[in-house]
C-alpha cells in the first residue's frame, strides 16, 4: 500500500501558525510564520506568501459577505429610464410629474397598467 503525503495548504499553515501566536506561543505574526516556514520546509515558502495567503482569503470572505446581504434601494428621483417605463405602461407625463420615486418604483415593480390613459397619451410622448 501506497501512502500519499498529504501537505496542508498554505492558507492552512498560516491559520494554524496565526492561532498558535493567539495563544501566546509567538510575540508577533512574523515570529509566528517564521517558525512555519522553517518548520514546513516548502520549497517557496516564505514569510510574504503566507501574510499575503492570508489576507486575501479575508478579502475574499468579507466580498462574499457583503455579495450575500444586498439591500433593495429606491431612487431618490424619478429616473428617465422610469420614466421610459411609466410611459410604456400608459402613464402619461402629467401623471408622472405627480409622483413620489416610491410610487413610481412600485408601479414599474409590479408593471401596473395604467387603466384610465389620458386622452394626449398617443400624441407625441
Amino acid at each position: 500500500m501506497i501512502r500519499k503525503i498529504v501537505r496542508p495548504s498554505i492558507l492552512n499553515i498560516a491559520r494554524e501558525f496565526r492561532k498558535k501566536k493567539d495563544d501566546g506561543i509567538y510575540n508577533t505574526y512574523r515570529d509566528a510564520y517564521k517558525a512555519a516556514v522553517i518548520s514546513y520546509n516548502i520549497e517557496g515558502l516564505t514569510i510574504k506568501k503566507l501574510e499575503r495567503v492570508y489576507y486575501q482569503s479575508k478579502r475574499k470572505n468579507k466580498k462574499n459577505k457583503t455579495r450575500r446581504f444586498k439591500s433593495v434601494s429606491i431612487p431618490i428621483m424619478i429616473t428617465q429610464e422610469m420614466r421610459m417605463k411609466l410611459k410604456g405602461l400608459k402613464y402619461s407625463i402629467s401623471d408622472i410629474r405627480y409622483f413620489t420615486p416610491q410610487q413610481a418604483h412600485d408601479i414599474i415593480q409590479n408593471q401596473i397598467i395604467n387603466k384610465n390613459p389620458s386622452l394626449n397619451h398617443g400624441r407625441n410622448q
